[in-house]
């Protein structure tokens, strides 16, 4: 049998951290060795998550020794705490780090701060982490060990956008419209996200510049060429998970662009462009984005309509898409393309 590869996991109590745990469990090629949380320190994960049957007990935090023979580090932390977290044993540890918080996504120290409110405290490594979206960057993942895994909203809409831009179309406006079901907000105990509050009601939040906002920016820079300002909106649904992103680009005309669409994403495991209008129902649990195209003629409107599961796709089976390639494994192990409610 094949030596398996040998996983940690920082941060695996909550919504990322299990799902990741579930993916991996079905994964033939890995073993997870650690998983860390600092509520349930020394309990076995399969009691805590009953819907798990990992054998492991929480570990309340990792040190270099533990993490020597680990071949990948995920870490599932909030903002700032993964920095905070592999400052002093990043240039000790010789597996691969993939972030899937938000601490190495953007370049730019000075963004960062900007959108996050602080300063990084390891900027010097911001240039080493590939954005680990894997339809784009495959080859820059296949050839690094610090992965910064996208952000959930910028998935949705960059795996929309992404063919408009790499044919260098002229867009005057981009429109962003996208609404989130209530775990991307994460296992926190607000008072915005009690069932009270979320079931029967439907709301925008952070309209007035989302901090993914310029991780989305920095993006359609580095293929289009140049910064376009975008307006971006994300709403929060009364369902358990899922994204919907609605996308408006003004453009004077018609390029036929299922033809692009198709021809961009025919080698993409994960992305499937369809006829109809995507619904979120027909992706929960996969690691597939749904995307579909329709150019309104009259307002010379481009709309680009995409869905995903902000668990998997926009986290945790992105995660997993990422070190599949960065270890050479097929993308698709441990993967499912089946949806939860087809």
């Amino acid at each position: 049998m094949a030596k398996k590869a040998k996983i940690a996991i920082v941060g695996g109590s909550g919504l990322t951290g299990t799902e990741l745990i579930k993916i991996l469990d079905m994964h033939k090629n890995v073993e997870v060795k650690y998983v860390t949380s600092r509520t349930y320190e020394g309990q076995m994960i399969s009691n805590v998550f009953k819907g798990l049957t990992c054998n492991l007990k929480f570990k309340k935090s990792l040190d270099i020794e533990d993490l020597n023979g680990i071949d990948v580090l995920f870490l599932c932390l909030p903002p700032h705490d993964s920095m905070n977290y592999i400052k002093s044993l990043y240039k000790q540890f010789s597996g691969i780090i993939i972030d899937v918080g938000s601490d190495f996504r953007l370049k730019d120290a000075k963004e960062y701060k900007k959108w996050y409110g602080k300063e990084h405290i390891i900027p010097e490594i911001l240039e080493k982490f590939v954005y680990g979206l894997p339809e784009i960057n495959y080859n820059d993942i296949k050839n690094t060990k610090f992965i910064a895994n996208p952000g959930c909203y910028p998935t949705s809409v960059l795996l929309g956008l992404f063919p408009v831009l790499d044919q260098k179309i002229k867009i005057k406006d981009i429109i962003i419209d996208s609404k989130s079901g209530v775990t991307g907000a994460g296992r926190k105990l607000k008072d915005n996200y009690l069932y009270i509050n979320v079931s029967q009601n439907f709301y925008a939040y952070g309209a007035n510049g989302h901090r993914h906002t310029g991780e989305i920016e920095q993006e359609i820079k580095s293929i289009y060429g140049k910064k376009l300002k975008i307006s971006f909106t994300p709403h929060l649904l009364p369902v358990h998970r899922g994204i919907f992103t609605s996308i408006y680009c003004k453009i004077e005309n018609d390029y036929s662009y299922s033809e692009i669409f198709n021809n961009y994403y025919k080698n993409s495991y994960f992305v499937n462009v369809i006829d109809s209008i995507p619904q979120i129902k027909d992706v929960c649990g996969t690691n597939m984005c749904n995307i579909s195209t329709m150019y309104d003629n009259r307002s010379k409107v481009l709309k680009i309509f995409t869905a995903i599961d902000n668990l998997v796709k926009g986290a945790a089976g992105q995660a997993v898409q990422n070190m599949n390639i960065a270890l050479g494994f097929p993308e698709i192990e441990g993967l499912i393309k089946e949806g939860l409610y087809t």
